[in-house]
């Protein structure tokens, strides 16, 4: 039973992070170990979108997974004392009156109940809509860095031990451990089997007065509101870098993508890079090691990561607990061919 090892969680990324306060609320004793390296976490959106916009469909297992989302962040939002969910909403804006049929179509045929608003304008003087936009009502975005560092401080104010060092791997039979580590993983030696690819992104946040702008928009980019007239823009993805280092490719790009559907002064305040787990069939990777049956991972959450984290870690628990199985679909067994290569 879980409660004969101690638990390790080793990175405190936004799945270290979850992982660790699904051990708390079921007052499960464990310890933190993160390199400090940096997270994909730290710099995310944090959005938590139900639609795929590219081809309008259900983000996968949505029904599922945000309703679990939203009672976690409620539930810790009171721990923390603040509201972690901004509820903010996304507007996804038309390239096309085709587009604009194929949004009103899929809210016609009910699939995604009230996640979605029929088409409608979006009047906002600094951004062309000129074929209007479809609303998406959900959880809007979390705060990823300021949860990550608030969750530390209550934790660690709570009696957990955090440890700020390099895992050296070095494991023994009287712990489970716990992998978290994001891209890191390429360096894990026991999990390093798992098909996970590292890609680089690069985010902007910029000033500007004069754009007033109080919901989220989207056109093959995001627009983000962070008030005080501060703005997350992003991201690029590039499979080549794997360092988490700002580009100048990268902040090109998304300037030219920003004012092809703006128009507005502003400042950048800041460009920073993260490197994303990404899973090449895009579900996670949750599980217990072939061979060393005290070795866990959960990790490829990707850029759904704050919609997944929290169903999939209660899942993880019970499972090295030994009350639940996980779902196929997450379960690292799908890749053993690759362990046994």
């Amino acid at each position: 039973m879980i409660e004969n090892k101690q638990q390790i969680v080793v990175g405190w990324g936004l799945a270290g992070t979850i992982v660790s306060w699904h051990l708390y609320l079921k007052g499960i004793p464990f310890r933190v170990i993160d390199s400090g390296v940096n997270h994909s976490s730290k710099v995310a959106a944090g959005l938590v979108n139900p639609v795929v916009f590219k081809r309008l469909t259900k983000s996968w297992e949505a029904d599922k997974l945000i309703p679990e989302a939203k009672l976690f962040y409620q539930t810790i939002g009171k721990h923390l004392g603040y509201d972690l969910a901004s509820q903010i909403p996304i507007n996804r804006i038309f390239g096309s009156i085709e587009e604009q049929n194929n949004w009103s179509a899929m809210i016609g045929d009910g699939r995604f109940g009230d996640h979605t608003q029929p088409a409608q304008d979006f009047d906002h003087p600094l951004i062309d809509t000129p074929f209007g936009v479809g609303k998406v009502t959900s959880l809007g975005n979390i705060d990823t860095k300021k949860f990550l560092e608030e969750s530390k401080g209550y934790l660690i104010k709570n009696g957990v031990d955090f440890q700020t060092e390099k895992f050296d791997y070095k494991v023994d039979d009287s712990s489970n451990y716990i992998f978290c580590e994001g891209a890191e993983v390429t360096h894990n030696p026991f999990f390093n089997y798992l098909p996970m690819k590292p890609t680089h992104g690069d985010i902007l946040t910029i000033r500007s007065s004069s754009l007033k702008l109080h919901e989220v928009v989207n056109k093959n980019m995001f627009v983000l509101p962070l008030g005080d007239d501060l703005y997350k823009v992003g991201a690029t993805y590039n499979w080549d870098l794997q360092e988490a280092i700002p580009t100048a490719e990268g902040k090109t790009e998304l300037i030219e993508k920003l004012k092809s559907f703006t128009h507005f002064d502003f400042e950048i305040v800041s460009h920073e890079a993260g490197i994303r787990p990404t899973v090449n069939d895009r579900r996670p990777l949750l599980g217990q090691h072939p061979k060393h049956k005290n070795l866990f991972i959960f990790n490829g959450l990707g850029t759904k990561g704050v919609m997944i984290a929290p169903f999939y870690a209660a899942q993880l628990i019970n499972f090295i607990d030994k009350k639940g199985e996980l779902d196929e679909a997450v379960n690292i067994k799908r890749h053993e061919k690759h362990y046994n290569a």
